[in-house]
């Protein structure tokens, strides 16, 4: 039986005066911070408190809704040593508070979920903006949020020396997908699948920071959970911080030695504008430690990535320590890893489906620059699938949808069998029925001297007057406009008067 708390408290054993974790604030102060043996009898204080105050069966799901910080963390594994399953939500605030209360009303309601977890700061600011945001008495007694229990883990008694009656379950955690397509779903995620990955991903003794949201699985996996399996160390702060002053990200791998860092496009571009990160503060930097600087979770722009090693390379910036990743929730967090090629590929063969590498004669205008995602790791298989009719492998030379198998696969979508055996259990032609199945990925993309390139998503995918474009080309031909605020653009289709139309938001 297979669990992630094994290789935890090896290296409690092994190190427990070795810092896990430290939360910073927005000036870089520490706020709170753990080492092993302390983290562990932190998740010992908060699980005996759960069972105290509400005894729950092993496999019962509870929401996770904390502000950022290593509360949350700590509740994650408290429910982990009892054989529950937790659910990390984004916390409803009082910026968008309706539209976030009801994601989560969804997922508590999907998932079945008998109990929320939180921080007493974040219980009263829920009730408080319940109040401020109008939400109807009615309505909301007939939520299921309201029939919950909630429990204030900050309420645990610290220093528990009550027995800790441990559980197992073979799910781990539900890791709820975005829903910015469609309803969200819940992935069951299992302890094979984050041992397995964490293997393929984690290859040195690492130092993370990491700003990242740790309800979304880039965080909470990549910063949170491997690095504690790996007997490394997290520095950590909230998202808001980063956005108000993006050189406190800077300034910790740089203070702390970071040796591992991790971000979506937008941020590296971020950091590239003079009015948020002027040159003044950047005096003193040293990036030297860095060994590991990751971009992924969004369309990686080569344009982003050729300045900011310009930029950053004189404060110590190894290029080969920065490179872009490729994975999904469903393959619990990362597919392939270390991509530095950047290449360009005639725009037009693109549109249909095929691969041509531009050449001397191409015009600018003609070409796609697209950044490599480097190579599958582990055990991963990846094979690319023609989209049009039955299912079969693409060619060496065209782009189709990427497949995924190995031991990081997911188990499904929680209480979804259908949509389970579709996407996490697909197979090719002539493969046998018992053999593993597939994961779609509903990402298009191709590989080229081994190496996995993401061109986007196959549902949207536009179509005018027959050629296919990837709405991310036309976004970013639109952003060339000055006027246009970059990362600001929306492209897609319309139906009306019995076509597809073209419709570009800026």
């Amino acid at each position: 039986m297979s669990s992630i708390l094994a290789p935890l408290y090896k290296w409690t054993e092994r190190n427990p005066d070795t810092l896990l974790f430290a939360f910073l604030d927005g000036e870089g102060g520490t706020t709170e911070s753990y080492t092993y043996s302390q983290f562990q009898q932190r998740t010992t204080d908060i699980a005996s408190h759960i069972q105290q105050t509400f005894p729950m069966q092993p496999g019962e799901r509870v929401l996770l809704a904390y502000p950022p910080g290593v509360e949350m963390i700590c509740a994650f594994f408290a429910c982990v040593r009892s054989g529950l399953i937790p659910v990390p939500v984004y916390p409803p605030t009082s910026h968008g508070f309706q539209a976030a209360r009801a994601k989560t009303e969804f997922i508590a309601r999907d998932c079945q979920a008998i109990a929320v977890l939180t921080d007493r700061s974040y219980y009263w600011s829920m009730k408080l903006n319940q109040t401020r945001n109008s939400v109807a008495t009615l309505s909301f007694r007939r939520a299921y949020l309201s029939t919950l229990r909630w429990i204030v883990t900050t309420d645990a008694d610290k220093g528990a020396r009550a027995h800790l009656a441990e559980a197992h379950s073979d799910v781990l955690f539900l890791q709820y997908t975005s829903g910015s397509t469609s309803e969200p779903k819940g992935v069951m995620v299992t302890h094979d699948c984050v041992l397995e990955n964490c293997e393929a991903v984690v290859d040195h003794l690492p130092v993370g920071v990491s700003w990242l949201p740790q309800y979304h699985d880039m965080g909470l996996i990549g910063y949170y959970i491997f690095f504690a399996l790996k007997g490394g160390t997290t520095y950590g702060f909230s998202p808001v911080d980063f956005i108000q002053r993006p050189a406190l990200w800077l300034e910790t791998i740089s203070k702390y030695r970071g040796t591992a860092s991790s971000a979506p496009n937008f941020a590296y571009e971020y950091c590239l504008r003079p009015d948020k990160l002027p040159a003044a503060a950047l005096e003193g930097l040293d990036l030297s430690s860095l060994r590991f600087l990751m971009t992924a979770a969004e369309p990686v722009r080569a344009g982003v990535c050729r300045d900011f090693i310009r930029r950053f390379e004189p404060y110590g910036l190894n290029p080969r320590s920065f490179f872009s990743a490729y994975g999904l929730a469903e393959y619990t967090l990362a597919v392939s890893n270390y991509g530095r090629t950047i290449k360009d590929f005639d725009r037009a063969a693109l549109r249909g489906h095929q691969i041509q590498p531009a050449n001397a004669d191409t015009q600018a205008a003609d070409i796609t620059t697209l950044v490599s995602c480097g190579r599958a790791l582990g055990t991963t298989e990846v094979r690319i699938v023609e989209v049009t009719g039955a299912p079969r492998e693409a060619g060496d030379r065209e782009v189709g949808e990427i497949w995924i198998r190995g031991g990081s696969k997911c188990r499904g979508y929680w209480k979804r069998p259908e949509l389970s055996a579709s996407v996490f259990e697909a197979r090719l032609p002539g493969e046998p029925e018992g053999s593993a199945g597939w994961l779609r990925s509903g990402d298009l993309g191709f590989l080229f001297d081994n190496e996995l390139y993401v061109c986007g998503r196959l549902k949207d995918m536009l179509i005018v007057r027959g050629l296919n474009y990837y709405p991310q080309d036309i976004e970013a031909l639109v952003e060339e406009d000055p006027r246009v605020r970059k990362g600001c653009v929306a492209a897609f289709a319309c139906e009306g008067d019995g076509c597809e139309t073209l419709v570009v938001v800026a």
